[in-house]
């Protein structure tokens, strides 16, 4: 296969979250899992979450309460007849399932996929039959088969799979970090919700973005410095590329060297500090944990030039709303208590 075949079947495939994400090795905090369908190898790893049942206030809308692994944003869901908790991630294009719980089909396609620390080659694309969230269901996806185990074990948690944008690419998707809960809401081609029932209040602040592929891009300015990041739910610490103007990184304290595990198994070293400073229209940030590494293969990979990426540590105080047909970011004001 010649190196644009390649890079074809790359495009094609963004399976993969480079689930950069997952690589926060940053912050060993206590993170609790949840049990599979099938039993996990070492019992001794698991612990149990809790979800009450999501609400649905229209039949266009749905309430999904989550909970947090660590920085990573935890939904419960059933593909076929494996029920769990799945990552959202708008930072991944596929619905990706971990290879752990579920087998290839007899006639399964390898496709070729990246990460942010190399090539991930076993990649098998496998049919599904429905995807359960609460009262969503999605029938005759295509999802991407991945080992997600060494992740598992590095993280101490279960993970089942990851929601990417092809799930909800139809809904507006409210991330509510204050109260917990995931709203999607469907949209019509203009981006016009199709729920007329639910009341919903009105946001303070907006901001346009481009969608490149499934990838949400934002224009941020840092020390006076316009700089492209993607804006990802995936990311459990911003990202910064190491080619980046020199007067964004006085903004950039170093802490430490760490290496950041991708889904590949490949592990690469890279410097953790902190972010001092990140203006995303309106929205002003401060002192966001930030890996500083490179970016190349991202920007190669998708034909993007970014220079970030913008993940828990920007959505953490914030209640945000993607309006993926609008290519629109609207923000809410917390509510008071």
């Amino acid at each position: 296969m010649n190196l644009s075949q390649r890079l074809t079947n790359i495009r094609k495939t963004a399976a993969m979250r480079w689930v950069w994400m997952l690589g926060c090795i940053l912050l060993s905090l206590p993170v609790m899992a949840v049990k599979p369908n099938r039993p996990p190898v070492s019992e001794g790893l698991w612990c149990d979450l809790y979800f009450p049942q999501a609400a649905v206030a229209d039949v266009n809308t749905i309430y999904i309460p989550f909970t947090l692994a660590g920085q990573l944003i935890m939904v419960q869901a059933r593909v076929d007849t494996v029920e769990g908790y799945f990552m959202l991630d708008t930072g991944s294009e596929k619905l990706v399932l971990n290879q752990e719980y579920f087998d290839a089909d007899e006639s399964a396609r390898r496709v070729a996929s990246v990460g942010n620390t190399g090539m991930v080659s076993d990649v098998v694309e496998k049919r599904v039959d429905s995807l359960h969230i609460s009262q969503l269901v999605l029938h005759d996806l295509y999802a991407h088969l991945v080992n997600l185990h060494h992740i598992e074990l590095k993280k101490n948690i279960v993970l089942i799979g990851i929601l990417g944008q092809e799930v909800y690419q139809d809904f507006e998707v409210f991330i509510d970090f204050q109260n917990r809960v995931i709203v999607l809401s469907r949209v019509d081609r203009k981006g016009i919700r199709l729920d007329t029932v639910s009341r919903w209040e009105a946001p303070y602040d907006s901001m346009d973005f481009e969608l490149k592929r499934h990838l949400i891009i934002v224009e941020t300015r840092i020390n006076e410095v316009k700089v492209r990041m993607i804006l990802d739910s995936g990311a459990e610490l911003n990202l910064i590329d190491r080619g980046v103007n020199r007067k964004v990184l006085d903004r950039f304290t170093i802490i430490k060297r760490v290496n950041l595990l991708g889904v590949g198994k490949n592990e690469v070293e890279v410097l953790a500090g902190v972010m001092n400073e990140v203006y995303c229209g309106n929205q002003y940030s401060e002192k966001m944990n930030t890996l500083l590494t490179s970016l190349d293969e991202i920007n190669q990979s998708f034909g993007t030039s970014v220079q970030g990426v913008l993940g828990y540590e920007f959505f953490k105080k914030r209640r945000v709303l993607i309006n993926y047909e609008r290519r629109k970011l609207y923000f809410f004001s917390p509510v008071r208590s």
